[in-house]
């Protein structure tokens, strides 16, 4: 049985409004796009500029209309962004507090299995003192290992990443991409991220994978908004 599929675009676009002297193919910011994603598929998206990023993103999570086409994301399936599981945090209180959340999933399904939580924390570092410090007085490497903890266990079919990946260090972006490996859901990751994208080579190196292998789907789009697979 083929893995159902998730995520599908069709003749998707959005443009701006008309800007005096520019062309109508040249205001485009996505135009023509068709993809389908399957469950436990990868795909990584690729921009001209930063409006085109900002574009797509708000239109994943349905808070712009496409202008032409549609976007569907299947019934019951939960969507959640780097950003969101950030801002939906209590600041003010504790990583234990914050975890125990009906968001994240007490086992979540990590490198092939369901593995606890705390097993998790223990490669973050986040134990002992640190899981009771409130996130707001975390230092930076311990805050941004919170948020990859919070990336890896919650309880979501799609997932889609930017800010958080130029956030990783040592010890958090290797779980990260171990995670991603066999996460069930769709990723993408949105931006060319070269650290990251370097890291998942040569991961798949020394594993004798390719990268072929990791991201199912990797697309550029083009100034005029026209998505290219590549």
């Amino acid at each position: 049985m083929n893995p159902r599929i998730l995520i599908s675009c069709q003749n998707l676009g959005y443009s701006a409004l008309s800007t005096p002297g520019i062309s109508t193919a040249e205001k485009w910011d996505i135009r023509e796009f068709n993809l389908e994603l399957h469950a436990g598929e990868k795909a990584c998206f690729h921009f001209q500029n930063e409006d085109q990023r900002q574009v797509l993103w708000r239109l994943f999570q349905k808070k712009l209309k496409p202008k032409t086409g549609s976007l569907h994301i299947s019934a019951n399936t939960h969507l959640h962004t780097d950003e969101s599981l950030w801002e939906c945090t209590n600041k003010k209180a504790t990583v234990k507090v914050n975890m125990e959340s009906k968001l994240f999933m007490p086992r979540p399904w990590f490198g092939g299995k369901r593995e606890n939580l705390d097993i998790l924390k223990d490669r973050l570092g986040l134990t002992g003192s640190i899981i009771n410090i409130p996130v707001n007085k975390l230092q930076p490497e311990y805050a941004a290992r919170f948020w990859a903890l919070m990336l890896v266990s919650a309880n979501t079919k799609v997932v889609l990443m930017n800010r958080i990946i130029s956030e990783l260090d040592t010890i958090s972006l290797p779980l990260v991409q171990e995670w991603q490996e066999s996460f069930s859901g769709i990723t993408i990751i949105f931006g060319e991220h070269h650290e990251y994208l370097k890291a998942v080579k040569f991961r798949k190196k020394t594993q004798n994978k390719t990268l072929k292998s990791f991201f199912s789907t990797k697309i550029s789009f083009s100034a005029s908004g026209l998505a290219k697979h590549f």
